[in-house]
Protein backbone atom coordinates (compact mmCIF):
# COMPACT_ATOMS: atom_id res chain seq x y z
CA UNK A 1 0.00 0.00 0.00
CA UNK A 2 2.93 2.29 0.51
CA UNK A 3 5.23 1.56 -2.81
CA UNK A 4 4.24 5.37 -3.67
CA UNK A 5 4.93 6.51 -0.35
CA UNK A 6 8.57 4.81 0.10
CA UNK A 7 9.27 6.30 -3.32
CA UNK A 8 8.11 9.68 -2.98
CA UNK A 9 9.13 10.04 0.62
CA UNK A 10 12.99 8.50 0.01
CA UNK A 11 13.40 11.25 -3.61
CA UNK A 12 12.04 14.32 -0.96
CA UNK A 13 14.10 13.77 2.19
CA UNK A 14 17.16 11.84 1.16
CA UNK A 15 17.45 13.67 -2.95
CA UNK A 16 15.11 16.95 -3.27
CA UNK A 17 16.03 18.64 0.10
CA UNK A 18 19.80 18.27 0.46
CA UNK A 19 19.99 18.86 -3.78
CA UNK A 20 18.08 22.56 -3.00
CA UNK A 21 19.22 23.50 0.15
CA UNK A 22 22.44 23.78 -1.40
CA UNK A 23 21.60 25.53 -4.77
CA UNK A 24 17.95 27.36 -3.39
CA UNK A 25 20.14 30.68 -1.82
CA UNK A 26 21.96 33.19 -4.38
CA UNK A 27 25.71 33.25 -3.29
CA UNK A 28 25.94 36.81 -4.57
CA UNK A 29 23.11 38.69 -3.91
CA UNK A 30 21.32 36.42 -1.01
CA UNK A 31 17.80 35.66 -1.32
CA UNK A 32 16.47 32.42 -3.49
CA UNK A 33 17.40 32.28 -6.56
CA UNK A 34 14.19 32.00 -8.99
CA UNK A 35 15.53 29.11 -10.70
CA UNK A 36 17.87 26.53 -11.75
CA UNK A 37 19.30 25.00 -15.22
CA UNK A 38 18.12 21.92 -15.98
CA UNK A 39 22.09 20.92 -14.81
CA UNK A 40 21.13 22.81 -11.47
CA UNK A 41 22.94 25.35 -12.19
CA UNK A 42 22.18 29.16 -10.56
CA UNK A 43 19.87 31.15 -13.26
CA UNK A 44 20.51 35.24 -12.55
CA UNK A 45 19.79 38.31 -13.41
CA UNK A 46 15.78 37.68 -13.23
CA UNK A 47 13.06 38.96 -11.56
CA UNK A 48 12.63 37.82 -8.46
CA UNK A 49 8.89 36.76 -7.30
CA UNK A 50 7.66 37.56 -4.00
CA UNK A 51 6.08 34.67 -3.68
CA UNK A 52 9.03 32.45 -4.60
CA UNK A 53 10.89 33.97 -1.68
CA UNK A 54 7.90 33.03 0.97
CA UNK A 55 7.38 29.74 -0.75
CA UNK A 56 11.49 28.52 -0.31
CA UNK A 57 10.87 30.19 3.44
CA UNK A 58 8.19 27.86 3.49
CA UNK A 59 9.95 24.78 2.48
CA UNK A 60 12.73 25.45 4.58
CA UNK A 61 10.65 25.97 7.81
CA UNK A 62 8.38 22.88 7.15
CA UNK A 63 10.97 20.76 6.28
CA UNK A 64 13.06 22.05 9.64
CA UNK A 65 10.04 21.29 11.72
CA UNK A 66 9.35 17.49 9.81
CA UNK A 67 13.32 16.49 11.26
CA UNK A 68 14.09 16.25 7.56
CA UNK A 69 16.86 18.80 7.16
CA UNK A 70 18.40 21.42 9.27
CA UNK A 71 16.74 24.15 7.54
CA UNK A 72 16.13 27.10 9.83
CA UNK A 73 18.82 29.20 9.36
CA UNK A 74 17.90 29.26 5.72
CA UNK A 75 14.09 30.36 6.25
CA UNK A 76 15.30 32.47 9.03
CA UNK A 77 17.76 34.40 6.75
CA UNK A 78 15.71 34.19 3.73
CA UNK A 79 12.97 35.69 5.73
CA UNK A 80 15.05 38.47 6.94
CA UNK A 81 16.25 39.36 3.76
CA UNK A 82 12.89 39.55 2.13
CA UNK A 83 11.43 41.72 5.21
CA UNK A 84 14.60 44.18 4.51
CA UNK A 85 13.59 44.08 1.20
CA UNK A 86 10.12 43.69 0.15
CA UNK A 87 7.73 44.87 3.40
CA UNK A 88 7.13 48.54 2.49
CA UNK A 89 9.88 49.67 1.15
CA UNK A 90 8.17 52.67 0.17
CA UNK A 91 6.91 53.44 3.31
CA UNK A 92 3.59 52.55 2.69
CA UNK A 93 1.96 49.39 3.93
CA UNK A 94 2.00 45.88 2.42
CA UNK A 95 4.51 43.46 0.64
CA UNK A 96 5.76 44.63 -2.98
CA UNK A 97 5.45 42.13 -5.89
CA UNK A 98 8.84 41.38 -7.34
CA UNK A 99 12.02 42.46 -6.86
CA UNK A 100 15.18 42.76 -9.50
CA UNK A 101 18.04 39.96 -8.55
CA UNK A 102 20.02 42.54 -6.86
CA UNK A 103 17.44 42.99 -4.80
CA UNK A 104 16.27 46.24 -5.75
CA UNK A 105 12.48 46.73 -5.89
CA UNK A 106 11.02 46.03 -9.59
CA UNK A 107 7.41 46.02 -8.64
CA UNK A 108 6.19 48.14 -6.21
CA UNK A 109 2.37 46.36 -6.40
CA UNK A 110 0.51 44.61 -3.84
CA UNK A 111 -0.69 41.28 -5.18
CA UNK A 112 -3.10 39.22 -2.83
CA UNK A 113 -0.89 36.05 -4.35
CA UNK A 114 2.11 37.15 -3.06
CA UNK A 115 0.40 38.19 0.25
CA UNK A 116 -1.44 34.30 0.67
CA UNK A 117 2.47 33.11 0.41
CA UNK A 118 3.96 35.47 2.85
CA UNK A 119 1.27 34.25 5.41
CA UNK A 120 1.86 30.64 4.70
CA UNK A 121 5.39 31.43 5.56
CA UNK A 122 5.03 33.39 8.51
CA UNK A 123 2.58 30.54 9.55
CA UNK A 124 5.72 27.89 9.68
CA UNK A 125 8.40 30.35 10.87
CA UNK A 126 6.06 31.08 13.88
CA UNK A 127 5.14 27.35 14.73
CA UNK A 128 9.04 26.36 14.43
CA UNK A 129 10.54 29.31 16.60
CA UNK A 130 7.44 30.38 18.73
CA UNK A 131 8.91 34.41 18.06
CA UNK A 132 5.61 36.46 18.16
CA UNK A 133 7.50 39.08 15.42
CA UNK A 134 5.76 36.65 12.94
CA UNK A 135 2.39 36.65 14.40
CA UNK A 136 2.81 40.02 14.95
CA UNK A 137 3.53 40.53 10.83
CA UNK A 138 0.93 38.23 9.91
CA UNK A 139 -1.86 40.10 11.92
CA UNK A 140 -0.74 42.80 9.86
CA UNK A 141 -1.36 41.35 6.37
CA UNK A 142 -4.58 40.51 7.44
CA UNK A 143 -5.04 44.25 8.43
CA UNK A 144 -3.76 45.25 5.37
CA UNK A 145 -5.98 43.37 3.15
CA UNK A 146 -9.30 43.72 5.35
CA UNK A 147 -8.25 48.02 4.88
CA UNK A 148 -7.42 47.56 1.23
CA UNK A 149 -8.39 44.67 -0.45
CA UNK A 150 -11.94 43.75 0.27
CA UNK A 151 -14.09 44.34 -2.05
CA UNK A 152 -18.16 44.76 -1.24
CA UNK A 153 -18.50 41.62 -4.04
CA UNK A 154 -16.57 39.33 -1.51
CA UNK A 155 -13.60 37.99 -1.55
CA UNK A 156 -10.26 40.69 -2.21
CA UNK A 157 -9.12 42.73 -5.23
CA UNK A 158 -6.28 40.95 -7.28
CA UNK A 159 -3.85 43.83 -6.61
CA UNK A 160 -3.31 46.91 -5.67
CA UNK A 161 -1.10 48.91 -8.60
CA UNK A 162 -1.89 46.36 -11.35
CA UNK A 163 -4.55 44.72 -13.31
CA UNK A 164 -8.03 44.94 -10.94
CA UNK A 165 -9.32 41.91 -14.09
CA UNK A 166 -10.23 39.36 -14.40
CA UNK A 167 -10.90 38.53 -10.85
CA UNK A 168 -9.33 35.19 -9.97
CA UNK A 169 -10.11 32.01 -7.65
CA UNK A 170 -6.04 30.93 -7.18
CA UNK A 171 -4.79 33.49 -4.86
CA UNK A 172 -8.56 33.52 -3.21
CA UNK A 173 -7.44 29.30 -2.49
CA UNK A 174 -4.05 30.20 -1.55
CA UNK A 175 -5.19 32.66 1.15
CA UNK A 176 -7.62 29.54 2.51
CA UNK A 177 -4.66 27.66 2.43
CA UNK A 178 -2.30 29.94 4.78
CA UNK A 179 -5.50 30.51 6.78
CA UNK A 180 -5.62 26.76 7.56
CA UNK A 181 -2.10 27.09 8.09
CA UNK A 182 -2.50 29.46 10.74
CA UNK A 183 -5.51 27.96 12.52
CA UNK A 184 -3.76 24.77 12.71
CA UNK A 185 -0.21 26.61 14.19
CA UNK A 186 -2.18 28.82 16.65
CA UNK A 187 -5.34 27.58 17.09
CA UNK A 188 -7.29 31.07 16.66
CA UNK A 189 -10.77 30.63 16.24
CA UNK A 190 -10.64 34.21 14.68
CA UNK A 191 -8.74 32.42 11.69
CA UNK A 192 -11.72 30.39 11.01
CA UNK A 193 -14.32 33.33 10.59
CA UNK A 194 -11.94 34.15 7.70
CA UNK A 195 -11.53 30.51 6.28
CA UNK A 196 -15.34 30.25 6.60
CA UNK A 197 -15.86 33.44 4.22
CA UNK A 198 -13.25 32.13 1.39
CA UNK A 199 -15.32 29.03 1.60
CA UNK A 200 -18.50 30.29 0.99
CA UNK A 201 -16.45 32.28 -2.15
CA UNK A 202 -15.49 29.02 -3.54
CA UNK A 203 -19.14 26.95 -2.81
CA UNK A 204 -21.35 30.28 -4.52
CA UNK A 205 -18.88 31.60 -6.67
CA UNK A 206 -16.38 30.10 -7.93
CA UNK A 207 -17.91 26.77 -8.56
CA UNK A 208 -20.51 26.06 -10.79
CA UNK A 209 -22.82 23.04 -9.46
CA UNK A 210 -24.93 22.89 -12.71
CA UNK A 211 -21.94 22.38 -14.39
CA UNK A 212 -19.97 20.54 -12.05
CA UNK A 213 -16.79 22.70 -12.74
CA UNK A 214 -14.31 25.24 -10.89
CA UNK A 215 -13.71 28.22 -12.87
CA UNK A 216 -10.84 30.30 -13.05
CA UNK A 217 -11.22 34.12 -14.22
CA UNK A 218 -14.50 36.48 -13.82
CA UNK A 219 -15.82 40.16 -13.70
CA UNK A 220 -15.85 42.45 -10.76
CA UNK A 221 -19.40 40.79 -9.33
CA UNK A 222 -17.65 37.04 -9.64
CA UNK A 223 -19.75 36.25 -12.69
CA UNK A 224 -18.20 34.33 -15.66
CA UNK A 225 -17.95 35.72 -18.81
CA UNK A 226 -20.65 34.87 -21.24
CA UNK A 227 -17.90 34.73 -24.20
CA UNK A 228 -17.17 30.74 -23.93
CA UNK A 229 -13.76 31.73 -25.20
CA UNK A 230 -13.55 32.95 -21.75
CA UNK A 231 -14.72 30.05 -19.42
CA UNK A 232 -11.40 28.60 -18.46
CA UNK A 233 -10.99 25.32 -16.07
CA UNK A 234 -7.83 24.12 -14.34
CA UNK A 235 -8.14 20.68 -13.37
CA UNK A 236 -4.88 21.16 -11.47
CA UNK A 237 -6.80 23.72 -8.87
CA UNK A 238 -9.87 21.32 -8.83
CA UNK A 239 -7.60 18.52 -7.54
CA UNK A 240 -5.92 21.44 -5.24
CA UNK A 241 -9.21 22.48 -3.70
CA UNK A 242 -9.79 18.46 -2.41
CA UNK A 243 -7.78 18.31 -0.15
CA UNK A 244 -7.72 21.28 1.01
CA UNK A 245 -11.42 20.94 1.42
CA UNK A 246 -10.69 17.99 2.77
CA UNK A 247 -8.56 19.42 5.51
CA UNK A 248 -11.23 21.93 6.21
CA UNK A 249 -13.59 19.09 6.70
CA UNK A 250 -10.86 17.69 9.39
CA UNK A 251 -11.57 20.92 11.48
CA UNK A 252 -15.13 20.07 11.93
CA UNK A 253 -16.56 21.88 8.66
CA UNK A 254 -19.55 20.73 6.80
CA UNK A 255 -18.43 20.35 3.06
CA UNK A 256 -20.73 18.67 1.23
CA UNK A 257 -19.17 15.36 0.03
CA UNK A 258 -20.83 15.96 -3.78
CA UNK A 259 -18.70 18.66 -3.94
CA UNK A 260 -15.72 16.79 -3.80
CA UNK A 261 -17.03 13.80 -5.96
CA UNK A 262 -17.58 16.13 -8.95
CA UNK A 263 -14.35 18.33 -8.62
CA UNK A 264 -12.26 14.73 -8.44
CA UNK A 265 -14.66 13.50 -11.13
CA UNK A 266 -13.97 16.78 -13.62
CA UNK A 267 -10.59 17.00 -12.63
CA UNK A 268 -9.41 13.99 -12.93
CA UNK A 269 -12.06 12.15 -16.12
CA UNK A 270 -11.64 15.04 -18.85
CA UNK A 271 -9.19 16.82 -17.00
CA UNK A 272 -6.47 14.06 -18.12
CA UNK A 273 -4.26 13.56 -21.02
CA UNK A 274 -5.33 10.69 -23.03
CA UNK A 275 -1.89 10.53 -23.99
CA UNK A 276 0.09 10.82 -20.97
CA UNK A 277 -2.03 10.02 -18.03
CA UNK A 278 -1.20 13.24 -17.03
CA UNK A 279 -3.36 16.25 -15.84
CA UNK A 280 -3.76 18.87 -18.46
CA UNK A 281 -3.35 22.64 -18.13
CA UNK A 282 -6.52 23.90 -19.34
CA UNK A 283 -9.75 23.21 -20.37
CA UNK A 284 -13.12 24.32 -21.67
CA UNK A 285 -16.23 23.02 -19.19
CA UNK A 286 -17.02 20.65 -21.38
CA UNK A 287 -13.37 19.32 -21.31
CA UNK A 288 -12.25 20.25 -24.73
CA UNK A 289 -8.36 21.18 -24.07
CA UNK A 290 -7.22 24.22 -24.30
CA UNK A 291 -3.40 23.20 -23.51
CA UNK A 292 -3.03 19.64 -23.27
CA UNK A 293 0.89 19.98 -21.61
CA UNK A 294 1.34 19.58 -18.16
CA UNK A 295 3.67 20.78 -15.45
CA UNK A 296 5.10 19.19 -12.46
CA UNK A 297 2.62 20.74 -9.56
CA UNK A 298 -0.61 19.70 -11.68
CA UNK A 299 0.59 15.42 -10.70
CA UNK A 300 1.26 16.89 -6.86
CA UNK A 301 -1.57 18.37 -6.28
CA UNK A 302 -3.45 15.35 -8.17
CA UNK A 303 -1.52 13.00 -5.75
CA UNK A 304 -2.59 15.25 -2.48
CA UNK A 305 -5.97 15.24 -3.40
CA UNK A 306 -5.88 10.95 -3.89
CA UNK A 307 -4.17 10.68 -0.70
CA UNK A 308 -6.40 13.23 1.13
CA UNK A 309 -9.62 11.23 -0.89
CA UNK A 310 -8.24 7.51 0.61
CA UNK A 311 -7.59 8.52 4.12
CA UNK A 312 -11.82 9.61 3.85
CA UNK A 313 -12.13 5.82 3.17
CA UNK A 314 -12.19 6.15 -0.86
CA UNK A 315 -11.18 2.53 -1.64
CA UNK A 316 -9.96 3.42 -5.45
CA UNK A 317 -7.55 6.28 -4.24
CA UNK A 318 -4.82 3.46 -3.27
CA UNK A 319 -4.49 2.50 -6.90
CA UNK A 320 -4.74 5.90 -7.76
CA UNK A 321 -1.84 7.05 -5.87
CA UNK A 322 -0.02 4.63 -7.24
CA UNK A 323 -0.86 5.40 -10.94
CA UNK A 324 -0.31 9.07 -10.08
CA UNK A 325 2.85 9.00 -8.23
CA UNK A 326 4.46 6.83 -11.82
CA UNK A 327 3.07 9.40 -13.44
CA UNK A 328 5.17 12.09 -11.72
CA UNK A 329 8.09 10.02 -11.57
CA UNK A 330 7.70 9.31 -15.55
CA UNK A 331 7.18 12.73 -16.57
CA UNK A 332 8.87 14.74 -14.32
CA UNK A 333 11.28 13.48 -11.94
CA UNK A 334 13.41 10.81 -13.67
CA UNK A 335 14.26 11.89 -16.77
CA UNK A 336 15.94 15.38 -14.59
CA UNK A 337 19.11 15.32 -12.14
CA UNK A 338 18.65 13.96 -9.01
CA UNK A 339 16.66 16.11 -6.67
CA UNK A 340 15.02 18.05 -9.55
CA UNK A 341 12.54 18.40 -12.26
CA UNK A 342 11.49 18.87 -15.77
CA UNK A 343 8.63 21.18 -14.85
CA UNK A 344 6.55 20.96 -18.42
CA UNK A 345 5.79 18.51 -20.35
CA UNK A 346 3.67 19.41 -23.86
CA UNK A 347 0.46 16.95 -25.44
CA UNK A 348 2.66 14.67 -25.89
CA UNK A 349 5.15 14.06 -23.40
CA UNK A 350 7.95 16.11 -24.50
CA UNK A 351 10.32 18.37 -22.29
CA UNK A 352 9.33 21.84 -22.84
CA UNK A 353 10.81 23.41 -19.57
CA UNK A 354 14.59 25.27 -20.18
CA UNK A 355 14.66 25.37 -16.10
CA UNK A 356 13.89 24.33 -12.74
CA UNK A 357 11.26 26.56 -11.64
CA UNK A 358 11.96 27.02 -7.35
CA UNK A 359 9.00 27.59 -7.05
CA UNK A 360 7.60 24.19 -7.30
CA UNK A 361 9.91 22.86 -4.46
CA UNK A 362 6.52 24.22 -2.56
CA UNK A 363 3.92 22.38 -4.18
CA UNK A 364 6.45 18.74 -3.98
CA UNK A 365 7.41 19.36 -0.66
CA UNK A 366 3.43 19.24 0.30
CA UNK A 367 3.15 15.63 -1.81
CA UNK A 368 6.11 14.63 0.48
CA UNK A 369 4.07 15.49 3.28
CA UNK A 370 1.16 13.57 2.50
CA UNK A 371 3.55 10.41 2.08
CA UNK A 372 5.51 10.74 5.23
CA UNK A 373 1.71 10.59 6.66
CA UNK A 374 0.89 7.62 4.48
CA UNK A 375 3.95 6.34 5.54
CA UNK A 376 2.96 6.57 9.96
CA UNK A 377 -0.31 5.13 8.79
CA UNK A 378 0.69 2.11 7.79
CA UNK A 379 3.22 1.57 11.04
CA UNK A 380 6.53 3.03 8.75
CA UNK A 381 8.81 4.91 10.41
CA UNK A 382 10.53 7.91 8.88
CA UNK A 383 14.12 5.94 9.55
CA UNK A 384 12.63 2.76 7.86
CA UNK A 385 10.90 5.28 4.91
CA UNK A 386 14.41 6.03 4.15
Amino acid sequence: MARWATRLHNWGVRTALPFWAERAWDKRFGGFLESLSLDGQPVTGDTRRVRTQARQIYVFARAHHAGWLDGLDLAVEGFELLERRAHAPDGTPGWIHTLTASGDVESPARDLYDHAFVLLALSWLHRVTHDSHYRQLADEILIYLDTHLTRPQGGYAEAIGAAQLPRRQNPHMHLFEALLAWYDASGDASFLTRIEDIYQLFSTRFLDRDAGVLYEFFDADWQVSSDPAAAVVEPGHEVEWIWLLHAYRDLGADVDETILDFLHAHGTGIGRNPQTGCLVATVRPDGKPIDAGSRTWMQTEWLRAAAARRRAGHESASAELDTVCDLLFRHHLDSAIPGGWIDQIDADGLRVADRMPASTLYHLLGAVVDAHRALGEVGESSENAL
